[in-house]
């Protein structure tokens, strides 16, 4: 059987290869510079995109290629592309807006949402959602955040002065306790009552997407199904579609607690009180608004908001947190600015913002470990690179690399160092640090990201020292993961 298997997919990968790949497509991408690509399978056994020995590769390859460079996964031409001009000129166009082909393994879970919408729909969603994400609406989240922020600081008790463990669990269900109550209005206390099942399901749904990025026979039917992965990720998926449609379902039949057509308008954006994202995206439907016309519209959103809301922030926080246990002395600058700053202080939005020290260090982290390693876009058009003059195909997919534009030496002196005072002077080019993106596709909701973020950190550095174990391999998949740590121990600060 497993050898009728295998014959029946290489059959196909062949005649994918042969059919999928125009000639004028194959003849253009061999005038970039790359590792050599093979017969039919390209550089897909070669040039290892994700997985631990990535980073490695791509610092490799960028040192003999340059910061453009072509690689073939099957008959799919791929461009890598990690220069600031050429960053700036794709992600500011307003017609490169399409995401790359890799992005449709993620149509099962997130759907139409923002991530991966695209054309008109992206537009109608685009300008209808930026308004829940004022100011405003914001600074009503800070109570949220607060307190998950408590209680993990209450969590991690029971680790102090007990050896090295691993945070990543413990960021994971704080983040998912905040987003829940930020995006759906509900509290599912994953810290105190560990919702293992939900994390979990994340955390194998991208890796088996990861799987599918580096294995382009797993990206094709019935390879796929017949492989069992259809099957479990189904089974995943019901799992991360249970809660957002609980809570849908409830929240539609909660008329009382939808916010009125009258509160959503007036000058604050409806933010008179606490309204979850879910709520005002309710109303948006209610309303008739362009982009909102079902549940399923809804209900992709929120899965959006979700994932990123979750997975990101839980990267950002784990890596933050032990760049802080290996370099003590910044730990105790930044520990210092929080004491001063909070000192007798209730913990607003304001507070928070005058934490500058805080917002370097996240922001450095954010440098060194930029929670999705690369952006993908669709050349749906030839495009010319003004650094080099190369001119990417239409049909190629186009990789922006950020981890490494992050890493020039160029760019940023002494670059694998946290240094967060680096960001004291002005940036050498503004599309030079892109932790967000930029351009009319940028993460629209970064300042929800950095108060959630600010909030959390600040709890943990405020009552805590921070002692990180060394031994951290990073491994990229969908999302900058790690195969081995980050393993911290904590010591209760004296009051």
């Amino acid at each position: 059987m497993e050898i009728i298997l295998l014959s029946v997919a290489f059959g196909a990968f062949i005649l994918w290869w042969m059919f999928s790949s125009p000639k004028r497509l194959r003849k253009m991408g061999d005038r970039f510079p790359g590792p050599k690509a093979y017969p039919i399978v390209g550089n897909t056994f070669n040039f290892p995109i994700i997985g631990p020995n990535a980073p490695q590769s791509w610092s490799a390859s960028s040192k003999k290629y340059g910061y453009t460079m072509r690689y073939w996964l099957g008959p799919e031409l791929h461009i890598f592309v990690s220069e600031p001009d050429d960053m700036q000129m794709i992600l500011s166009s307003p017609t490169l807006i399409t995401k790359s082909s890799s992005y449709k393994l993620l149509d099962s879970w997130l759907g139409t949402g923002l991530l991966l919408a695209t054309g008109n729909l992206w537009q109608m969603r685009r300008k209808a959602i930026t308004p829940t994400f004022h100011f405003k609406i914001l600074e009503k989240f800070i109570p949220t955040f607060n307190k998950c922020a408590n209680t993990l600081v209450n969590c991690l008790k029971d680790k102090t002065d007990k050896g090295y463990f691993n945070i990543i669990e413990f960021m994971s269900n704080c983040a998912l306790d905040a987003i829940a109550e930020t995006a759906m209005g509900t509290e599912i206390k994953a810290q105190t009552e560990p919702l293992e099942k939900y994390p979990n399901s994340i955390s194998r749904m991208t890796k088996y997407l990861g799987e599918r990025l580096r294995n382009p026979l797993l990206g094709m039917e019935p390879i796929y199904t017949l492989s069992g992965r259809r099957q479990k990720e189904a089974e995943h998926l019901d799992i991360l579609f249970s809660l957002p449609l609980e809570v849908l379902e409830r929240k539609r039949n909660e008329k009382s607690n939808i916010p009125s057509e009258t509160e959503l308008l007036e000058e604050d954006y409806g933010a008179k009180k606490k309204t979850a994202f879910l709520e005002l995206l309710l109303e948006m439907k209610q309303k008739n608004i362009p982009g909102f016309q079902s549940d399923k519209d809804i209900k992709d959103e929120v899965m959006t908001f979700m994932f990123e809301g979750h997975d990101t922030t839980t990267t950002v926080l784990s890596y933050t947190i032990w760049l802080l246990g290996m370099h003590p002395d910044i730990q105790e600058e930044l520990y210092n600015e929080i004491k001063e700053v909070t000192e007798n202080r209730e913990l607003t939005i304001e507070v928070y913002q005058k934490m500058h020290y805080l917002e370097r260090v996240i922001k450095e982290s954010l440098r060194l470990y930029p929670p999705v390693p690369a952006f993908g876009r669709q050349a749906t058009q030839d495009i010319v690179l003004p650094t080099s003059g190369y001119v990417i195909p239409a049909g190629a997919q186009i990789d922006l690399v950020i981890y490494l534009l992050h890493r020039r030496e160029d760019i940023f002196p002494e670059p694998d160092k946290f240094i967060p005072d680096r960001f004291l002077e002005p940036a050498k080019h503004p599309f030079a640090y892109l932790p967000f993106s930029a351009g009319p596709r940028n993460c629209i909701g970064q300042k929800f990201a950095m108060l959630d973020l600010k909030a959390i950190i600040s709890h943990v550095v405020l009552n805590y020292k921070i002692e990180s174990d060394s031994d951290l391999e990073v491994n990229p998949e969908l999302l900058l993961r790690t195969s081995k740590g980050p393993n911290v121990k904590l010591t209760v600060r004296n009051p």
